[in-house]
């Protein structure tokens, strides 16, 4: 896996797609602040970005992917939950570092929507793929950890930042689970 590819076919994909991407992560930021939205809109940032990687063309109204898709709302939050436990254990463990807890579902929600697994078969496969590719995964972590980092500094740099590195995520579970064929469809 090759993090400089992955990179530039992030930006590629982004760019094609720029309004529909910054519009979406604008909606789901929103959109979160009702607390029981948060998991099904970053599962409709994820699945923006399984669309933009498949070469189809990203809508704004696919970041609601997350309450179309049967079963996408509870199992979006599987992972969600599962993530807030390890941030918090991670918090009470390590101090302020806890927050480095978010690498062990790095690849939890790319694996949900591209392979149509519940939440527990996402989590499982993701905890075997940081298994198998320790290195891999902690490099591609860090370098969308400091992208993300730099544009939470910049207003509006986050609408840029998050919805790249989702794209980021997705190409490197893409990569490294084999084939990443998506097995939702929420069209017609």
């Amino acid at each position: 896996m090759e993090i400089e590819k992955i990179l530039k076919d992030s930006l590629d994909v982004f760019m094609k797609n720029i309004v529909a991407f910054i519009i979406g992560t604008l909606i789901a930021l929103i959109g979160s602040i009702l607390i029981v939205t948060i998991a099904p809109l970053f599962y409709g940032i994820v699945y923006m970005a399984v669309k933009g990687i498949k070469g189809e063309k990203v809508e704004i109204g696919d970041v609601f992917a997350g309450f179309k898709v049967p079963g996408a709302f509870v199992q979006s939050w599987i992972v969600v939950i599962v993530y807030l436990v390890l941030m918090i254990a991670g918090s009470l463990i390590l101090g302020k570092y806890g927050a480095i807890t978010a690498i062990l579902l790095i690849y939890a929600l790319p694996l949900m929507v591209m392979k149509g697994y519940s939440g527990s078969e996402a989590l499982k496969e993701n905890f075997e793929l940081i298994q198998k590719y320790p290195v891999e995964t902690l490099i591609v972590f860090i370098v969308f950890f400091v992208l993300n980092f730099i544009g939470s500094r910049i207003y509006i740099g986050a609408l840029i930042t998050f919805p790249l590195s989702e794209i980021g995520y997705t190409l490197a579970a893409k990569n490294l689970s084999g084939n990443g064929q998506p097995a939702v469809n929420i069209e017609g």
